[in-house]
């Protein structure tokens, strides 16, 4: 079946504009700065989170040694890791410390004994050394009422209370909320930079008056249509190297978590992003069309450009703080928005595929109107060099 020969116009058209910016410095440049950063931030997060996780050494005297069975208990149940050394007395412990060899020096009472620290105690080892120097000083209150110990130990571990959710927690809610963040983030990212793109394409093909050369083997909305399927297309290969690379970075670092979602969650994005950038895209050619100069670009872009940056500020607020509240999901169903914060929404889970559905629906028919629209502003416009022209002026001719 051969495709129609306006498509073929179009195709090539897109196909230029494909390459010409792929193969570009500029393409380049932005991505592996955009790379580094990603993957500098998650090493610099996996560093935080190794070091936080990481296990104590504390040395411990002869007359302590009562105490490392609560320690290592207690230190069990909160999930962390305490090596114990033995040391001869109190004074080979503090040299142990002295040498950057342990975290703590205990010595004396297991009850109370004297805890020998560099500088400061440590949160962890604090969290882990109160409450085992607390079963200590019970145990042997125990004991010298000729009370064994190991009894009440057993019934303690036989007791605990049943808790029943009503919403279970999601362990991987954090995990979600960040692919949510990250996916507005790259989205944002890509219709700000590659929708800027096509305005100031067309004004630059304006002002040289290539665009009157081209025009007179294309039509306008052939022209149109291929400069945003052609920047469209690289935008979304920038967005596949980044989301593929952020992937490839968080499972080696074991931030991903199996079943959150995450191919349901790349190919919202995708589809998202090609329908917001088909929207944003139209509506800057547009309003690129209708001025003449560079100088003139980012003054008819601004008030489209401040409604990007107000749908992707509040929306990114709202999927950190409130992912739960009515404002996103009201916010997720407004046309000009509903790219930036509905794929976050279905990261999160728990949407409704009725809020989906009529989300894209909206969207649609939104983007519709403005290819509709944006198209007659362009062919109206693109021709009319010198002054400015105005959007009445362009909708009236």
């Amino acid at each position: 079946m051969s495709v129609p020969r306006p498509l073929r116009t179009v195709a090539l058209i897109a196909r230029r504009e494909f390459l010409s910016r792929v193969r570009g410095r500029a393409f380049v440049i932005s991505t592996v700065v955009i790379l580094v950063v990603l993957v500098g931030y998650a090493l610099f997060v996996g560093s935080l989170g190794a070091g936080s996780s990481g296990g104590r050494a504390v040395a411990v005297a002869p007359e302590t040694a009562a105490l490392v069975p609560a320690l290592q208990a207690v230190a069990a149940d909160q999930g962390r890791t305490v090596t114990v050394v033995p040391v001869p007395d109190d004074a080979q412990g503090r040299q142990r410390l002295a040498a950057g060899d342990v975290d703590a020096a205990l010595s004396g009472s297991p009850a109370r004994p004297r805890v020998d620290v560099d500088q400061s105690l440590s949160d962890d080892l604090q969290a882990i050394l109160t409450p085992a120097t607390a079963r200590a000083a019970q145990e042997q209150a125990l004991t010298a009422r000729g009370v064994d110990p190991a009894v009440l130990t057993t019934a303690a571990a036989g007791s605990a209370p049943v808790v029943v959710a009503a919403r279970p927690e999601d362990p991987a809610q954090g995990l979600r909320i960040g692919l949510g963040a990250v996916g507005a983030f790259l989205l944002f990212f890509s219709i700000q930079t590659y929708g800027a793109m096509v305005a100031q394409g067309v004004v630059e093909e304006k002002s040289s008056r290539v665009v009157e050369l081209v025009l007179a083997t294309v039509r306008p909305w052939q022209l149109l249509l291929g400069k945003v399927l052609g920047l469209g297309a690289v935008g979304l290969l920038q967005l596949v190297i980044l989301g593929a690379v952020g992937l490839a970075v968080a499972g080696s670092a074991g931030l991903l978590v199996a079943g959150v979602g995450l191919v349901g969650t790349l190919i919202s994005v995708l589809v998202w992003y090609l329908l917001g950038f088909a929207m944003y895209a139209t509506i800057y050619a547009a309003l690129g069309s209708l001025v003449s100069r560079q100088e003139d670009t980012q003054s008819v872009l601004t008030p489209v450009s401040i409604v990007v940056l107000i749908g992707w500020v509040v929306g990114f607020n709202l999927v950190l703080s409130a992912p739960r509240s009515p404002a996103l999901t009201v916010l997720s169903l407004i046309p000009p928005w509903s790219p930036l914060t509905m794929p976050a929404r279905v990261a999160l889970g728990g949407v409704p595929v009725w809020q989906v559905a009529l989300a894209f629906v909206l969207t649609l028919a939104f983007t519709a109107g403005v290819l509709l629209l944006g198209g007659r502003i362009y062919a109206r416009s693109v021709l009319r060099t010198g002054a400015r022209v105005s959007l009445r002026s362009a909708l009236r001719d």
